[in-house]
């Protein structure tokens, strides 16, 4: 470690304030311009937490320090340290204790925490984490995850922390010009604790600067050195289309490839590369890429491991995209020199390589995928996933909740071609609108923040995060070392990179649904919701789902309660938000009665979102012999309540089944019939509140991104 005086002289020089001290020998007297009251600290190179060990005192007056030296080296030396001399300090005046640290991972770069302080610390663990550079407002977005930050606001009559003096600290260690940029390569921890945050400065009045080893990440995936960026259109709308791997004589899962681009109607040409048949699957084969005597702009390359650098060579100045399905690369120790020469092959022949280890390139415009039966309808949502398991899953899921994909792309070891890299493509493509992430990778993660940081374009982006346990570095010396756990990096990127993190697959497909429907351009403002539909109880639920995400269901004003009331309804209806009807008013009209409920609850009030819920199998027995098609009849009133108003309100839909076959089928014909008025459907309230977190953070981000880029 250095010494602690030595810290701080490097704090000092980047204008951080810390306390004004001298670092002398026991038995040196200090000077008069050192004012009392004193702190006087050990300084041993064997000690790390000084207090601990008894190694720091307070208040203590200059004739005191012979007396207190004496009582330290006893202490050091009975937990087994020398004392080699003090660190004397004035005395700052008290204040809110505050930790800010950094540790440096590999792959992530300077990840910076900011906490309650002190022995706090160690207690509630009340931190939040970013990544460096920090910019001032993603600084005060740490501060206000804390639990503490009331704390620090003056709560209950305390004194008020002087927040932007923090700030300033914080920016200068972690800012884009901060200490941590200059640091050597063998700086791995920093621990400022305490910062003493008083109601005019904030001063680190400990610091602890930790060396080790410098770890070798190696040359970044995906980084070419020539600074151009790859057309992916070729990859997602592919004309030709090779194949190596496929059996003349036993089908796998390069023979599966290519029934499932067949049956999907693709219309492109399909070449099989086999060395000695001259058929697979009814198609003509080549015997090596080199006789492919036209561009190739998808190779699926399903060869054993050893083979496939050898293959893809021959492809030089042909093949476009290659994506290698075969596993025993860099997921496991004795196929990591096979993956530097595959990356180094295709590099060499001007190949963009997909994988290794992975499943492969869906593409719903191209007719292009790795499943059967694929969705294959064009939409907006581009999925970049590092599982190729879960990307069959996200297909099938997605599709069933109403997702129509642009594509999914499947990018295993991502040895090449990185999620990162196909986040920015997809930010320059105008077929995409919403962006879906998996990832298990922090460092990858990394990277995607850095391209969305730089980028003037802006999308909504969902991440579903792989990995997210709560083991921290066990080798850390500094709390920040020990507390920088998974689960707590993982939300920190997503915040700073304005990502929507989420728990499940089904969470992801939910959120995806949502963005992908819902016209982005209304921008709302606040986060109240109004709930309508029947069912008393589940709306109470539907409250309770909403405020778990942050979304609040206040009362309807008194003009808008009473504008409801005059519209005559049958009796037995709550309307002040939630607003419950029975199934007997949602007769009324034979449903066109909700197109009057919603004009004047949008006419008389503008909250965030608007989320229907009908109980269709209830509807359905009761009202559908008398009354017709009334739950068609309320989804359309819906939009077209919403389409009349022009209101900035998100229209959602909870359409909620009794199990039966018959509603079921019900519900997904219903469903259609809302997507097709943009209109996101969910079959549970906790679904449409996560869907709704989901749109206004993203609506929000979106919004704020276009306006920068409008003001540069």
């Amino acid at each position: 470690m250095f010494t602690e005086a030595e810290g701080k002289s490097l704090l000092s020089a980047f204008g951080i304030d810390t306390p004004r001290g001298i670092e002398i020998a026991v038995g040196q007297m200090i000077s008069d311009d050192i004012r009392e009251p004193l702190v006087v600290k050990a300084i041993s190179s064997t000690l790390v937490h000084k207090s601990d060990a008894g190694g720091v005192r307070v208040g203590v007056r200059r004739d005191e320090i012979d007396e207190v030296a004496a009582r330290m080296g006893e202490q050091l030396a009975a937990a087994g340290h020398r004392l080699e001399g003090l660190l004397v300090e004035e005395m700052v005046p008290s204040g809110h204790e505050v930790i800010v640290g950094a540790v440096r991972a590999p792959g992530l770069g300077w990840t910076v925490m900011v906490g309650l302080g002190g022995v706090l610390v160690e207690v509630f663990e009340d931190v939040a984490f970013g990544l460096a550079p920090l910019a001032n407002d993603q600084i005060l977005d740490m501060l206000h995850e804390l639990r503490g930050m009331k704390v620090l606001d003056g709560a209950r009559g305390g004194e008020k922390a002087d927040i932007p003096a923090l700030v300033t600290l914080i920016s200068r260690l972690a800012g884009p010009n901060g200490l941590l940029h200059s640091l050597p390569d063998d700086v791995i921890e920093i621990d400022l604790n305490p910062v003493i945050v008083s109601g005019t400065r904030a001063v680190a009045v400990d610091a602890r600067f930790v060396v080790g080893p410098v770890e070798d990440t190696g040359s970044a995936p995906g980084d070419r050195g020539d600074g151009r960026a790859t057309d992916f259109t070729p990859l997602f709308h592919p004309r030709r289309v090779a194949v190596l791997g496929a059996s003349g004589q036993r089908p796998n899962l390069a023979n599966r490839f290519i029934r499932n681009i067949l049956s999907g109607g693709f219309d492109g040409t399909i070449v099989p590369i086999h060395p000695t048949a001259d058929s697979i699957e009814g198609l003509p084969t080549a015997r090596s890429l080199a006789e492919v005597d036209q561009p190739i702009d998808y190779a699926f390359v399903a060869l054993p491991a050893t083979r496939v650098s050898e293959a893809l060579s021959r492809g030089a100045g042909r093949v476009r995209f290659a994506q290698v399905i075969s596993s025993g690369f860099g997921e496991v120790e004795e196929g990591k020199d096979l993956e530097e020469t595959l990356v180094q092959t295709v590099r060499d022949a001007g190949i963009r390589l997909i994988g290794p280890n992975c499943l492969g390139t869906h593409a719903s415009a191209g007719r292009l995928s790795f499943v059967p039966e694929a969705p294959l309808t064009p939409g907006t949502t581009a999925v970049v996933s590092q599982s190729g398991g879960l990307s069959v899953d996200i297909l099938r899921v997605g599709s069933l909740r109403g997702i129509d994909f642009h594509s999914v792309v499947s990018i295993g070891n991502g040895a090449d071609v990185t999620a990162a890299e196909l986040v920015e493509s997809a930010l320059r493509n105008d077929e995409v609108r919403v962006i879906g992430l998996y990832l298990e990778s922090l460092a990858a993660a990394r990277e995607v923040l850095d391209v969305l940081t730089r980028s003037e374009m802006r999308k909504p982006v969902v991440l579903l995060a792989g990995g997210r346990t709560s083991e921290g570095s066990r080798a850390a010396t500094s709390h920040t070392g020990a507390l920088a756990g998974n689960h707590r990096l993982w939300p920190a990127i997503a915040r700073q990179a304005g990502m929507t993190l989420v728990d499940s697959l089904e969470d992801f497909a939910t959120a995806l649904h949502a963005l992908s429907t819902l016209d982005l351009t209304v921008k709302p403002n606040g986060r109240d919701a109004v709930l309508f539909g029947n069912g008393g109880g589940a709306s109470v639920l539907g409250a309770d789902a909403l405020e778990r995400q942050g979304l609040a269901t206040p009362p309807l004003a008194d003009s808008v309660v009473e504008e409801l009331d005059g519209l005559g309804l049958p009796p037995g209806n709550g309307l002040r938000n939630p607003i419950d009807v029975p199934a007997g008013t949602l007769a009324v009209k034979n449903g066109a009665i909700a197109k009057d409920v919603l004009a004047v609850v949008l006419a008389g009030s503008e909250p965030a979102v608007l989320i229907s819920h009908l109980n269709v199998g209830i509807i359905q027995r009761n009202l559908g012999e008398t009354h017709g098609d009334v739950t068609g009849t309320v989804i359309d009133s819906i939009a077209g309540a919403r389409d009349e108003a022009a209101s900035n309100t998100h229209q959602l839909l909870v359409l909620k089944t009794d199990g039966s076959a018959e509603t079921e089928a019900l519900i997904t014909t219903y469903a259609h019939r809302a997507r097709t008025r943009g209109i996101p459907v969910f079959p549970a309230f906790e679904d449409a509140a996560l869907a709704a977190r989901a749109v206004l953070e993203q609506g929000q981000r979106t919004y704020q991104a276009s306006r920068d880029a409008d003001g540069r």
